[in-house]
């Protein structure tokens, strides 16, 4: 097998046609990865849907509604308010009985991302000194533990349940990295890009159930979607023993055929690294533009993840049905993104090779104005607009899910033998805008008119821009003269400036 990247090898005597992936361990750890991650991406994506129903109705939310409907006409004229006389948030089931603050309601999704930016951070370093399953299986459990006593935590006080929510990011933080670096031993080096990719996905089928089962489950409860997922969690953690090992050598189940073609492949991909570089790696631009990008992307993905159910509900005056299926269908478009990039990315790469650093610069470019495009429509917008807001959304899940794909793997091109660090600290400063955007939330809408949510739209558009920039000047997939590869692939370095 003949490839036009160095990161793939030749391997003639042992083509990955010759090993299907069904019934193997390779299959088996895909499939614990994809799961791990859809597991984490609905306990997150629940905490900003089900809060709508925990908080008890406070008699100001009516009050400054009603003050606004009547010394607005335009708006009475538009959203027939004064016809319905309730906002949806007075229509919504009376099932909340936690008597908290507007600015703890706000606040209370983005706590998770306290101790994920903390754990993010260390967490690659201990899963290269300890064992990877071990961190994986006990993260998964002991978060799932800690997942299960937030709801008699939020009974007891708010103090409790951000604490108990906070131990939740710290373990969700420290099994990432751990799943990732597994895929280096579970993963044929022809086969890693699409096997990551199906892991991945997960974080998107996740994000999509947790809006039904919070719409099915918080009729009756809503402690129930706590205690589901929680149990579902326990459970995998629990059964992780059996399917995940850390090396070839421990599966019990793994044959003899499929052992010598992952020992051939990791023989290949193997490199000493003496040390890290890090003079390079603080005057390396393609690395603070790498760093950067992400964060500025993924301040508008955490921002639709934390407040998109409440703008649906306050701003476009939907009902909680509505806000459930609007929500998930957003997610529709994020994952036909994903299927496209799985299955034609890899025939772009390889006909565009030697001009893939402007080919993505150009795609993401594009994904980057696209997106300002659909929030500009958002703004313009009026809750009248169901329908046309409700597209805007799906395209811009999926603009935002293929720049994300076109920006997130130069690293593995530029500097691929330390991107687990250099990944790491690009997770834990992009989900800074975890927890902050609730908080600027939370400072600028005050009563939840349009006006107070366009506010927070203009913030959307600030950071596309500024991805954009930074990307479009500074980004880079040649391969940093810095980086070990590039003594064994010296046509592929370049000196860095």
């Amino acid at each position: 097998m003949s490839s036009k990247s160095w990161t793939l090898p030749r391997l003639s005597e042992s083509g990955p046609s010759a090993h299907t992936l069904l019934n193997s361990v390779r299959f088996t750890y895909a499939l614990c990865a994809f799961t791990s991650s859809c597991l984490h991406s609905t306990m997150r994506g629940i905490l900003g849907i089900i809060i709508l129903q925990m908080v008890m109705p406070r008699p100001e939310d009516h009050v400054e509604h009603v003050f606004e409907v009547k010394n607005n006409a335009t708006a009475i004229s538009r959203c027939n308010s004064l016809q319905q006389d309730d906002s949806p948030l007075l229509k919504m089931s009376l099932s909340g009985d936690l008597q908290w603050s507007r600015k703890q309601e706000l606040t209370f999704p983005g706590i998770y991302y306290y101790g994920y930016v903390v754990s993010v951070f260390f967490s690659g370093s201990l899963a290269d000194r300890f064992s990877r399953k071990n961190i994986l299986v006990l993260s998964h459990i002991l978060e799932a533990i800690c997942y299960l006593l937030l709801p008699p935590m939020a009974h007891h006080s708010f103090e409790a349940a951000a604490a108990t929510l906070v131990l939740c990011g710290v373990l969700g933080g420290c099994g990432s990295p751990a799943m990732y670096k597994l895929f280096v031993i579970w993963a044929h080096p022809t086969e890693r890009t699409a096997l990551v990719s199906f892991a991945c996905s997960g974080v998107l089928v996740g994000s999509m159930l947790a809006y039904p089962v919070v719409g099915f489950l918080g009729e009756f409860s809503w402690e129930l979607p706590f205690f589901l997922v929680g149990a579902m969690a326990l459970l995998f953690g629990f059964c992780s023993f059996w399917l995940i090992y850390d090396t070839l050598e421990q599966h019990p189940r793994i044959s003899q055929h499929e052992l010598k073609y992952l020992q051939h492949g990791s023989l290949i991909s193997s490199q000493q690294v003496a040390g890290v570089p890090w003079r390079s790696l603080i005057h390396s631009r393609p690395v603070y533009a790498f760093m950067l990008t992400h964060l500025f992307h993924c301040y508008t993905f955490l921002m639709l993840s934390t407040w998109l159910p409440r703008f649906l509900l306050e701003a476009m005056q939907l009902n909680l049905r509505q806000v459930v299926l609007t929500a998930t269908v957003a997610f529709l478009g994020a994952l036909a993104s994903k299927l496209v990039c799985i299955l034609g990315a890899s025939y772009l790469e390889r006909r565009v090779w030697p001009n893939q650093d402007w080919m993505r610069r150009v795609l993401y470019g594009m994904c980057s104005i696209l997106s300002i495009s659909f929030i500009f429509v958002i703004i313009l917008a009026d809750c009248r607009d169901q329908t046309l807001v409700i597209i805007m959304f799906v395209l811009l899940k999926t603009t935002t899910d293929l720049g994300f794909n076109c920006y997130w793997p130069t690293l593995l091109y530029m500097a691929p033998s330390f991107a687990g660090m250099l990944s790491g600290f690009a997770n834990g400063f992009a989900h800074l805008s975890g927890f902050l955007a609730p908080l600027l939330v939370a400072s600028l809408v005050e009563t939840g008119s349009k006006s107070e949510w366009n506010v927070g739209l203009m913030t959307l558009i600030v950071g596309n821009a500024l991805a954009l920039l930074v990307f479009g000047i500074f980004s880079s997939t040649i391969l940093q003269n810095w980086d070990p590869c590039s003594l064994t692939n010296p046509s592929r370095s370049i000196e860095t400036k």
